[in-house]
């Protein structure tokens, strides 16, 4: 799980702390690659400017929109530059490679200044707009991998660093920096719905809502599946997706839980709503309820997923984001936090995701805590959140 970023944060600490040569130094600059990947994100940003327009969304969300899409286009500019300055300074590459027996590793001088003195700052700088290009490749949303930036810089600018112990300072600058982005106050679940059924005797209403495809009704089976002393209910809300009923009926079915259905078309608040009164009949503690999967820029959509948490005030509201989506869960998040409100976070398909900038950028986005991550396609594959292991995953 996020092999591909582990693996570049080690290559940018490497290039530091002078165990990469200068070839590869050359070879891991900015390369057009990367702008061209930038401009994909602002068409994206783009269209969905147009889309904002023409449905009429609030304009605070168009403002936010316009927002990041400035962001990334001053993102641009800057690696443009740099791009042009680098073609113009081509004696830089044979200057490295002439001296390379001199200078085994990268930029000696700057080892010698850490591992003496102080971490110089202008290098410092480099390594930072490198390491920030690198958060960006690997789907880290540019507000995050700002902070990231600017908390490793606080952290190491001006400080003294014992001979060998280099890698060890700048380890534990990213580790705090990551751990500070993704610290969210925790949900213990079990007991908030033991906290509202003793007080209240009322099942404890759970409504699930993301993006096409996320992956809320599997998600929606295994917390069924790890909540089950609680004799959970489930509101199968979704009345739009041929199948959604039957699939959740399966999943019902093999867990020894019950479904309340409606038909295709009906109104999905009713569902809950229904659910929930029959969760307190049978002496239910929880309900887990389903809604159709929609695009965060269908209006129609949106009103309907509000009018679901209007009328049925659930206690806890979970956005469910595949992670294989990347960058573009930023959008989707505060999209969907803007219109609903969102609560908790749950990323699935962790287990086939390997640039792990979506665990980073998930809890940032909106400052709400990520519950669990989902690991595989068992009913016990669903791993509660540590932001100590994501770190640890990515720097060990």
């Amino acid at each position: 799980m996020f092999g591909l970023l582990k693996k570049k944060l080690q290559e940018a600490i490497n290039k530091i702390t002078g165990k990469a040569g200068p070839e590869e130094e050359i070879k891991q600059d900015v390369s057009v690659a990367v702008v061209e990947k930038i401009e994909e994100k602002i068409e994206k940003l783009q269209e969905l400017e147009e889309k904002i327009e023409e449905e009429k969304l609030p304009p605070a969300v168009a403002e936010s929109v316009a927002e990041e899409k400035v962001a990334y286009e001053e993102v641009k500019k800057e690696l443009e530059e740099k791009i042009s300055k680098e073609k113009k300074e081509e004696k830089h590459v044979s200057i490295l490679v002439k001296e390379k027996e001199e200078r085994p590793g990268f930029l000696t001088g700057l080892i010698r200044r850490v591992t003496e003195k102080k971490l110089d700052e202008a290098e410092l700088d480099k390594f930072l707009r490198d390491l920030q290009i690198l958060l960006l490749e690997n789907d880290v949303a540019l507000e995050t991998a700002e902070r990231i930036c600017d908390d490793v810089k606080k952290e190491l600018s001006g400080k003294s660093v014992k001979r060998g112990e280099v890698e060890v300072s700048i380890k534990n600058a990213l580790r705090y920096a990551m751990l500070d982005v993704m610290q969210q106050p925790g949900v213990d679940l079990e007991q908030l719905i033991e906290k509202k059924y003793n007080e209240m005797k009322k099942p404890f209403l759970i409504v699930f809502f993301g993006f096409n495809g996320s992956g809320k009704t599997t998600t929606i089976a295994k917390l069924a599946y790890k909540l089950k002393k609680h004799k959970p209910v489930i509101a199968a809300g979704d009345t739009f997706r041929a199948a959604s009923i039957e699939q959740l009926e399966q999943h019902g079915q093999r867990l020894g839980v019950e479904v309340v259905k409606h038909k295709y078309g009906a109104d999905s608040a009713a569902v809950i709503f229904d659910a929930v009164k029959h969760a307190s009949a049978v002496g239910s503690k929880v309900v887990l309820a389903d809604t159709a999967g929609r695009s965060h820029s269908n209006i129609n959509l949106m009103d309907e997923l509000k009018k679901i948490v209007r009328v049925n005030n659930p206690d806890l509201k979970v956005l469910i984001l595949d992670a294989i989506t990347g960058n573009d869960i930023y959008d989707q998040s505060r999209l969907f936090n803007d219109a609903a409100g969102v609560d908790a976070i749950i990323l699935t398909k962790t287990d086939v995701y390997e640039k792990g900038g979506a665990a980073l950028s998930a809890t940032h986005t909106i400052k709400k805590p990520v519950l669990f991550l989902g690991i595989g396609q068992n009913y016990e594959d669903l791993k509660e959140f540590d932001a100590e292991f994501i770190v640890k995953n990515l720097l060990e």
